[in-house]
């Protein structure tokens, strides 16, 4: 380039080796690929990002930075810039008017006529438009709902099997601090692109976010848009996101040497796994959090090394002996009640009700006569 109009190439190189000028423009740290974000304008007032790939220039003019593939292109559109700043002769006063600095316009369609109704201001910033190879993306687990099931299985096999570029819309990807992409939607195209060979990049809509936990109320709020989340998601979610709720009941669990399971079919339970979080966070609120720690650690008593496949009608029983002001019941000879029957026993007594009000009665029926034996045995 020449003239006063700085500009600069971008090799790869890095961000100490930038001229002033450029810095001021640039945002964030440069990618692992070599590309990176500036600050532009098109219009008189709308800021934008536009991103500097490998190989490409950015010069500045008028203390706006733009980027172009190469320097021919760069030559032709400040050559553009300057034509279009020329005033027009037949409309041009006899004193030459001052030069108005060039910026991009944007062809938008004709905005519709006001109506009275008033938006609020958009959230957020805009996106940019990226293709990323797969192995540059992640998941976090802390969020992310489990796809180690059978229907997501199934599912990442379908689309690995019959992919379809058509179908193939954009991952919403957040880029964080340290440099590292991850997904936020999109998960089982990301893992049917790796069963493959010849996917060497997935379109991406990359956002920045304030915080993991801003990633994870996203998550949430694009699926529930879209799906209802399972309640073991919505609480993974919930927590990643620092809901106090779904922290205090995690820590319940975890007190007793339970773990939060990330698998919602009780096939794929581990012993000591619990899913039942919606029914804890009942109790919770109901009856408190040391009724709670009770039952919870009775059933860490008696079903210890056990997949808890029935957990959640069990431990809503054992609450409901617990607040029994009149049974007024004893800890010891409750557990000595609930050991009365194994995981698989109280799944078979469960599997002979009806519904969910006469299974409740009919667990809570049987834990009473087995309390009651177990005082007699005392």
């Amino acid at each position: 380039m020449t003239g006063t109009i700085p500009s600069f190439i971008n090799k790869g190189q890095p961000k100490t080796a930038w001229p002033d000028w450029l810095l001021k423009h640039a945002v964030g740290r440069p990618d692992e690929n070599g590309s990176f974000l500036i600050r532009t304008k098109v219009g008189k007032d709308e800021d934008l990002r536009a991103r500097v790939h490998k190989g490409a220039i950015v010069f500045e003019r008028n203390g706006i930075a733009y980027t172009r593939p190469d320097a021919d292109d760069a030559r032709r559109f400040i050559t553009e810039m300057e034509e279009a700043e020329k005033p027009d002769p037949k409309t041009a006063p006899a004193a030459a008017a001052p030069k108005k600095p060039f910026v991009m316009k944007r062809v938008n369609p004709p905005k519709p006529k006001p109506v009275g109704r008033k938006f609020a201001a958009p959230k957020g910033n805009p996106p940019s438009i990226e293709m990323r190879n797969p192995g540059e993306l992640r998941i976090d687990d802390s969020y992310q709902r489990s796809i180690d099931t059978g229907p997501s299985r199934a599912l990442i096999n379908r689309i690995a099997n019959d992919w379809d570029w058509r179908m193939c819309l954009p991952l919403v990807v957040s880029k964080r601090d340290d440099g590292y992409f991850y997904v936020i939607d999109g998960q089982h195209r990301l893992a049917a692109s790796n069963l493959r060979t010849d996917i060497p990049f997935l379109p991406c809509c990359v956002f920045v976010f304030e915080s993991v936990a801003e990633e994870a109320k996203m998550f949430v709020a694009m699926n529930r848009a879209r799906r209802a989340v399972n309640r073991l998601d919505d609480f993974h979610a919930a927590q990643a996101s620092g809901n106090e709720d779904a922290l205090a009941i995690k820590g319940l669990i975890e007190a007793v040497g339970f773990t939060v399971s990330r698998k919602t079919g009780s096939g794929a339970w581990a012993p000591g796994e619990v899913a039942f979080t919606s029914a804890i966070g009942k109790a919770r609120r109901r009856h408190g959090e040391r009724v709670v720690m009770t039952a919870l650690e009775i059933m860490a008593e008696a079903f210890k090394g056990e997949r808890l496949v029935v957990g959640s009608p069990v431990f809503t029983g054992i609450c409901a002996i617990l607040v029994d002001t009149e049974l007024q019941p004893d800890r010891a000879r409750l557990l000595a009640g609930v050991r009365t029957l194994d995981m698989p026993g109280w799944a078979s007594l469960i599997a002979e009700c009806k519904g969910g009000t006469d299974r409740n009665k009919h667990i809570r029926d049987f834990l009473l006569a087995a309390y009651s034996d177990a005082q007699v045995a005392a």
